[in-house]
């Protein structure tokens, strides 16, 4: 910071709320939000290792009025028509330093704050609860650790919240469930842990849910089923245990739901057949068990269907051959037996068919020399048995 820089703001922060005397009105005695936000935002920057995004954020000469003090002309933020602070957005700036010194309490105004793909460290700070009219914020890839403040649910305006790739631990905070204008909550690739809340099932504006991977546990929450806006939902690589919840199935504009590689334990709800919308359902590696349920067939839109590494049972079901639009169907280390259906001849848009290590039998069908798509197809490991079609 220029010399004089330092002394205009020393001058403004020591002196300046003290310039009252009868002869002035309390309005010119109190400093505006606007110069109250400039100095927040200097003092931040003060605390930050130096960068080149923040060049323009100085200070006029020290013989200039208070009237001439605004950030609205500075890189990354933007004002509304009385000169106050309604976005900061300085995403890959390089900001190297901590949020706990910028005081949120100066920003009344302030709507969208983006803060992405920077190196900023410490935790977010319980102060964030002043930015009540957010609608907007986005804290990811940054270095980011401690945990989600409880104080984060005061901020009932956000539309979309993104605290992905950082190294956040602690829990959910149930609070998260007072943000019931959320479209967007993205938690993924942290360190959090315990269960999911199942407050969260009070955010029914969510479009998209990802909370991959972290260290979740515990069931997952039927509350979850109050989603009927959700399009996609992303809880893979966790340690969520216990069955799917079968109120799943109301989530009827789901497009892609992937709870793979968690404990989950029971048998596939026959409700996700209500999911008419999906184009990718991932279950793969997993406990689950029984049969594969026919109404799987009615996900006539589905492009992906994963289901290996689980513990299924009993046939393919015939209503598969329904799901013309599948180009990946991975049944592979599951316990199913009985004969390859000949509908699986249906999906003619298949690339890649991999039913090995089961308990398959009798002959290949003919059928299967309708996937001329097909570049994939492993059928071994079972007790498939007669010559192959031609």
């Amino acid at each position: 910071m220029a010399i004089h820089e330092s002394l205009t703001l020393a001058f403004l922060l020591f002196f300046l709320p003290f310039r009252y005397s009868p002869a002035t009105s309390l309005a010119t005695a109190i400093p505006s939000p606007a110069l109250l936000e400039t100095l927040a935002l200097m003092k931040w920057k003060a605390s930050l290792l130096p960068s080149k995004a923040l060049h323009s954020w100085s200070l006029p000469a020290a013989n200039a009025t208070t009237n001439t003090i605004s950030p609205c002309k500075w890189i990354g933020i933007s004002c509304n028509s009385i000169g106050s602070v309604t976005e900061i957005s300085l995403p890959s700036a390089g900001l190297q330093g901590k949020l706990d010194n910028l005081s949120f309490s100066s920003f009344l105004n302030i709507r969208h704050l983006d803060f992405s793909d920077n190196t900023l460290t410490g935790t977010i700070p319980a102060h964030i609860r002043f930015l009540y009219k957010l609608t907007f914020l986005d804290l990811s890839a940054n270095e980011i650790s401690g945990s989600i403040p409880l104080e984060m649910g005061n901020l009932v305006n956000l539309n979309e919240l993104d605290l992905s790739m950082n190294h956040l631990d602690g829990s959910i905070p149930s609070t998260l469930g007072n943000l019931t204008k959320l479209t967007i909550l993205y938690l993924y690739d942290n360190h959090i842990s315990s269960s999911i809340p199942p407050e969260l099932g009070n955010l029914k504006n969510l479009f998209e849910l990802a909370l991959y991977p972290n260290n979740l546990t515990g069931l997952i929450p039927p509350a979850l089923g109050n989603f009927s806006n959700l399009t996609i939902f992303y809880l893979y690589q966790t340690q969520v245990s216990g069955p799917i919840p079968s109120e799943i199935g109301n989530l009827v504009n789901l497009k892609e739901l992937d709870v793979s590689s968690n404990l989950l334990t029971g048998s596939i709800p026959y409700t996700l057949g209500n999911l008419t919308k999906l184009t990718i359902l991932h279950l793969f590696e997993n406990q689950i068990s029984g049969s594969i349920p026919p109404e799987v067939g009615n996900l006539m839109s589905r492009y992906e269907l994963g289901l290996y590494h689980n513990n299924l049972t009993g046939p393919i079901p015939p209503a598969l051959g329904n799901l013309t639009m599948l180009r990946i169907l991975y049944l592979y280390h599951n316990q199913v037996s009985g004969s390859i259906p000949l509908e699986i001849g249906n999906l003619i848009n298949l690339k890649q068919l991999v039913m090995s290590s089961n308990l398959l039998m009798d002959s290949i069908p003919s059928t299967l020399g309708n996937l001329t798509k097909l570049t994939i197809l492993h059928l071994y490991d079972n007790q498939i048995s007669g010559s192959i079609p031609v």
